[in-house]
């Protein structure tokens, strides 16, 4: 009989973990989940489930196996234990890098969530990155100062790590039994949010004024600049008004002295001419 199994069978012999001081309650769940966990090792069972690796945007069938351990361990200020198991890949990963840098980045960036992978060389313009098909997962519960719960989860279900604050009125038999499941890929819908039609409702009217003043902020962009355009484009047409009135007054100023000279200098030698005829009309 596997743990699931005993589950079912023995929830009415449980006692509950309630009405208990904090640490009372830490303890309540500690036996539980050693409870839980000497079973697994007991039974040796698999747990079929999807893992997501987010990084990679995948989902992959893999099995929850041993060896299955449980450490508790205590300090100054929190009381803690871990549930450490392994999650395996029915079917191996490799990613396509065309080049060894890329493929050595992305090794980098998967070790930072705990997955060792290898690079092969196919060809001098392909490499691959081969995770490894085995990579350890881990849950904990901590109780800080006495008085703050909390659960840690890394590489359960996904490669995110998640810290989950819990308050004490949450903690009971059924969250022990939901996050049992959950740890062994049976209870996927744990931490999914559901959303009421009257939410639903609400988002899509706030899309839609969003949406509208959104449009109506463009449109009075749209206007704004149009309208800068315009005066943009009248001072333009001003100044090139004010700088030919400017070269048309000048350039009939120049006109109108060079015609004065002219006039002048011909009256000047009109003069010179008349003024010679009499002087040689007068010696005669």
């Amino acid at each position: 009989m596997n743990f699931l199994e005993e589950l079912e069978n023995n929830k009415k012999n449980n006692k509950k973990i309630e009405n208990k001081t904090p640490k009372e309650l830490w303890e309540s769940c500690f036996k539980y989940f050693k409870h839980f966990v000497s079973i697994l090792q007991q039974d040796n069972d698999n747990f079929e489930m999807n893992f997501n690796f987010v990084f990679l945007n995948l989902s992959k069938p893999c099995l929850i196996s041993g060896p299955y351990e449980i450490n508790r361990s205590q300090g100054d200020k929190e009381l803690k234990f871990e549930f450490l198991f392994y999650t395996n890949l029915q079917n191996s990963i490799a990613i396509k890098r065309k080049d060894l840098r890329s493929a050595e980045v992305l090794q980098t960036r998967l070790s930072k969530d705990g997955l060792i992978s290898t690079i092969k060389q196919k060809s001098n313009d392909e490499y691959s990155v081969k995770l490894n098909d085995k990579f350890s997962s881990h849950f904990a519960l901590i109780l800080e100062n006495n008085e703050q719960f909390k659960i840690t989860y890394k590489n359960v279900c996904s490669t995110t790590k998640r810290t989950i604050i819990l308050k004490e009125s949450e903690i009971n038999e059924t969250l022990m039994d939901q996050i049992a499941k959950y740890l062994l890929g049976q209870n996927e819908d744990l931490y999914k949010e559901t959303i009421s039609e009257d939410e639903i409702t609400k988002i899509r009217q706030q899309l839609k004024i969003n949406a509208e003043l959104k449009a109506k902020r463009e449109a009075e962009l749209q206007a704004k600049l149009k309208e800068e355009q315009r005066l943009e484009e009248e001072r333009i047409a001003n100044t090139l008004k004010e700088k030919s009135k400017r070269y048309l007054a000048e350039k009939s100023q120049k006109i109108k002295h060079e015609s004065t000279n002219f006039i002048k200098s011909k009256a000047d030698k009109l003069k010179n001419k008349m003024l010679e005829k009499i002087n040689q009309l007068t010696k005669k």
